[in-house]
């Protein structure tokens, strides 16, 4: 396997657990085209939500083991790893404070959507208490929360020490509009976004959104960046190195 390629820590390649692939045959599909763009190594992070995904750990893993099973029967290179993506909600709080949530590869990384029409003015000391219990969070496409539109600083802030940032190619790409968009570039290019990950929901976005935003973050960004946000960084995360 090639080691020098990139990282998708944020998709939804599992079958039928939630609004991605609906078969393995989607999902192994979706990895195919993003291997041929370079990447290697997968984190899937099926939605783990209060009502309409409240996925169990027991019904993701079994995902997880078929998309593997049909990974292997056809030869494909990749790793897939397993995470979820949490709503910040009551779920969210409750696995963090049992701590039984669901990180990125068994990491310490916890990947939490947050609020998009507003920001708890707790939001701070949330994140805070988070990092108590032994996690850290990563924000999940924070580009699409309307009160960082106007002021990309103030996720700076928010983030500052308390958490990751990672924007979504589906944003980058103007899914939900040219703010949301405009916002992405600006996280990304101002260095404030410390990942970016595709998001990729189904294999039909591998050519109207993956591969045009990978053609336009490489010519945009400075191969060092590029390669810190996708790969050295991610890398990090998930495949520490060892003393």
């Amino acid at each position: 396997m090639n080691d020098r390629g990139y990282y998708d820590l944020h998709l939804h390649v599992l079958p039928g657990v939630d609004d991605g692939a609906r078969t393995v045959e989607a999902g192994v599909e979706m990895l195919r085209g993003l291997h041929d763009l370079g990447y290697r190594h997968f984190v899937a992070t099926p939605h783990c939500d209060d009502q309409r995904w409240p996925n169990d750990q027991a019904t993701l893993v079994e995902a997880h083991r078929r998309l593997l099973e049909a990974i292997d029967g056809c030869g494909l290179e990749v790793e897939v790893l397993l995470g979820a993506e949490y709503t910040y909600g009551p779920r969210f709080h409750a696995h963090v404070t049992e701590k039984r949530a669901m990180t990125l590869a068994s990491s310490r990384y916890l990947l939490v959507e947050l609020p998009e029409a507003f920001m708890p003015a707790t939001m701070p000391q949330t994140l805070f208490d988070v990092g108590g219990h032994g996690y850290y969070p990563v924000l999940a496409h924070p580009e699409r929360c309307k009160p960082f539109h106007d002021d990309v600083s103030r996720l700076a802030d928010l983030a500052n020490g308390r958490a990751l940032v990672q924007v979504s190619f589906r944003s980058l790409a103007g899914t939900f509009g040219r703010t949301i968009k405009k916002t992405a570039w600006r996280l990304v290019t101002d260095e404030i976004a410390d990942l970016v990950a595709t998001d990729c929901h189904d294999p039909r976005e591998l050519r109207k959104v993956v591969r045009p935003v990978l053609l336009a973050l490489q010519s945009r960004l400075d191969p060092d960046h590029l390669d810190r946000l996708m790969h050295r960084f991610p890398a990090r995360m998930i495949h520490p190195p060892t003393a």
